[in-house]
């Protein structure tokens, strides 16, 4: 019978491959899908080598004011100084070449494909923080 402090058997290749795990391969994954469309490519590409956290919360803002964008419009308000929009510009001034890289990516679209997308984008980068902590939270529990 193996136990996970093993260094071999199922366990110890288990937590062989979790202390070696690639934090991009959700990533990579979309990029290398063969259905993967352009903008989720490029979402993806944008966000190689972003810090988990930092990557995740800076996704998550700019997704956040596109939806309030995609609201005010729903709710009729065009205004170019709304609210949501005001907050956008905040985003983007305040977030570095990354998000921007990501508006960018998303600006040629309406305000709810653009939403969408990157809500999209928010769960793929928070799947991507949470294997990262699981992978570092097994290795440290099975280290003996």
């Amino acid at each position: 019978m193996f136990t996970p402090s093993q260094p071999f058997g199922f366990f110890g290749q288990m937590r062989l491959w979790l202390a070696s795990y690639n934090v991009e391969l959700p990533l990579l994954d979309i990029i290398n899908d063969p259905v993967s469309d352009d903008v989720t490519i490029e979402l993806a590409a944008r966000s190689l080598g972003v810090g988990l956290d930092s990557g995740y919360y800076d996704a998550e803002a700019l997704a956040d004011c596109l939806s309030q964008i995609w609201s005010e419009i729903e709710d009729g308000i065009l205004d170019d100084e709304s609210e949501a929009r005001i907050e956008l510009a905040g985003v983007i001034g305040g977030g570095g070449r990354y998000v921007r890289g990501l508006y960018d990516t998303v600006r040629h679209l309406d305000a709810q494909s653009a939403a969408n997308y990157l809500a999209a984008h928010v769960g793929v980068m928070m799947a991507r923080v949470d294997m990262a902590r699981f992978a570092r939270e097994i290795v440290a529990a099975t280290a003996a």
